[in-house]
């Protein structure tokens, strides 16, 4: 046998094999005998890389909703993954068995990548121990001392939409999601860092830079992300970094030396980095209002256990990432449903000017958090684009589903598809009109439970969502009180999703036009 034909023959074999091995992949819940969709591609099981997963997971409710079933195993790229239907199941996996779904199933591995060792993202008692001692920087409380700085930064936000009135034509508009998302970076980077980022004066900041390098996924990463969920436990022998070294460069240094400069010259702050430090030399936060001494003059000892630099900038670093780009993107659907929608615009911003006058003209925290009808809106908004179209379980051991005798094992990912719960007309007739009256506290008693879930559900909702609502609003309040938004020959008629970002980001500019008041 000549050469050529050699590798001929182990080319073609080494295909047969790897073939061979994904089907087998595949037949994972048809050999279980679990309910299950058929027919996966070989490589990318049953995802559609042309389309964002939230059609995807869309399509796969009402599939499995068709055929009467609760929930579904499907493959993700040749990986087992279930898919969640059922309100009751979703609450039981959320809540009632959370002691068998309390982690997400993602990728840390702290030592290697410092980063990942956030509270997103780690499992167990790791996550239990260190949700505790971040629970309490999230209080209305703790929100009311960042409230003042978050205003400041809203001025600025004031100061370059009055200039963009003047500059762009009524045709063109001016594009909305950069702004905004300039806007949280600034906000993040005061409130978390005590940083003055100006991404707002300056669009080419660093900080920008980084947290939209985040987000934006080029090939390489998918490929390395892939692996990394296929192959888990291997992936941290390696050592392999989910986070890019120049991301986890820069805000390891920005972490260091902002931490050191605090603690040589003694520097208070009302942020979430002076939260941090005080868990980091305390072991846990002192009550507002206490100056929360120890009795050896606040270090950690006996049982508490503070922050190293590294778990400290892994907390304020996913804190960054967290309220950046969700933030930006729910104030940029917001307002192009405003300006699609200008009797529901008009109404908020009477809502608005009128309990700030009511209050004797001052904007305060307990103002902005209960303006009813901004909540409603904001709500519509989070309703008809969640942050993050599913959230994710894993169970710690093979569980059986009730009711049943299916089983999941052990380690196997469980999806909640929230985009798809949220567009489901059953709960929410004609779901892609634009409708905050969904949201009144009658209509919010009559509806099914867990058919809202923007925020995830249980012990491991997000802890940041008080702070993200606050940012939100306080963007939306300066904003509509000075401008109106009307719709460019540039505004889509529908917005499609960005398929190369997990979260939900529209996959083109949002341009409208803004009429100073």
């Amino acid at each position: 046998m000549g050469v050529f034909s050699s590798v001929l023959l182990a080319i073609v074999t080494l295909v047969s094999l790897v073939y061979f091995y994904l089907r087998q992949k595949h037949a994972f819940w048809k050999n279980r005998g679990f309910p299950c969709k058929p027919n996966p591609k070989l490589l990318t099981g049953h995802l559609d890389p042309a389309v964002h997963g939230a059609y995807v997971n869309q399509e796969l409710y009402h599939y499995t909703k068709a055929r009467g079933e609760r929930f579904i195993g499907i493959s993700f790229f040749f990986m087992p993954l279930v898919v969640i239907c059922d309100l009751e199941l979703i609450k039981t996996i959320l809540v009632k068995d959370f002691a068998v779904f309390h982690d997400r199933g993602m990728y840390n591995n702290p030592q290697a990548d410092p980063l990942s060792g956030n509270l997103f993202s780690l499992d167990g008692q790791e996550w239990r121990t260190l949700r505790q001692k971040l629970t309490p920087t999230f209080t209305s409380g703790r929100m009311k001392q960042m409230f003042g700085t978050m205003l400041q930064v809203a001025d600025r936000l004031r100061e370059v939409l009055g200039a963009a009135d003047q500059k762009t034509s009524f045709s063109a508009g001016r594009e909305m999601k950069a702004v905004l998302a300039r806007f949280t970076t600034d906000v993040i980077g005061t409130c978390a860092f005590g940083i003055e980022c100006n991404s707002l004066a300056d669009p080419d900041s660093e900080f920008l830079r980084y947290g939209n390098k985040v987000f934006q996924h080029k090939l390489s990463t998918m490929l390395k992300f892939i692996f990394i969920m296929m192959y888990m436990e291997t992936a941290k022998r390696l050592g392999i970094k989910g986070t890019d070294d120049d991301v986890e460069a820069f805000f390891m240094k920005l972490v260091r030396e902002t931490v050191e400069y605090r603690e040589k010259h003694n520097v208070q702050r009302n942020d979430f980095l002076n939260l941090l430090l005080e868990i980091k030399n305390k072991g846990a936060l002192s009550e507002p209002g206490h100056d929360g001494a120890t009795g050896d003059g606040g270090s950690v000892t006996g049982t508490e256990h503070g922050m190293t630099m590294n778990e400290l900038a892994a907390q304020v670093f996913i804190f960054f990432l967290a309220g950046f780009e969700t933030s930006s993107t729910t104030m940029n659907f917001c307002l192009y449903e405003l300006a699609k929608n200008p009797d529901i615009q008009e109404r908020l911003r009477e809502e608005i000017n009128g309990a700030i006058e009511a209050n004797g003209g001052q904007l305060t925290y307990d103002v902005a958090m209960n303006i009813a009808y901004l909540d409603q809106v904001i709500n519509e908004t989070l309703r008809k684009y969640p942050p993050l179209e599913s959230v994710n379980r894993c169970p710690v051991r093979d569980y059986t589903i009730r009711g049943t005798t299916h089983v999941i094992p052990r380690g196997v990912l469980v999806q909640v598809p929230i985009y798809a719960i949220h567009h489901d007309p059953e709960y929410y007739p004609e779901p892609e009109r634009f409708d905050p009256d969904r949201f009144t506290e009658e209509a919010v008693k009559a509806r099914v439970p867990y058919t809202f879930l923007p925020f995830g559900e249980g012990p491991r909702i997000c802890i940041g969502n008080r702070f993200g609502l606050m940012q939100v609003k306080v963007g939306l309040i300066t904003m509509l009180r000075d401008f109106r938004f009307h719709p460019s020959n540039q505004t889509p008629d529908r917005i499609t999703f960005d398929k190369n970002i997990a979260i939900l980001s529209p996959s083109m500019g949002n341009y409208l036009h803004i009429e100073k008041l």
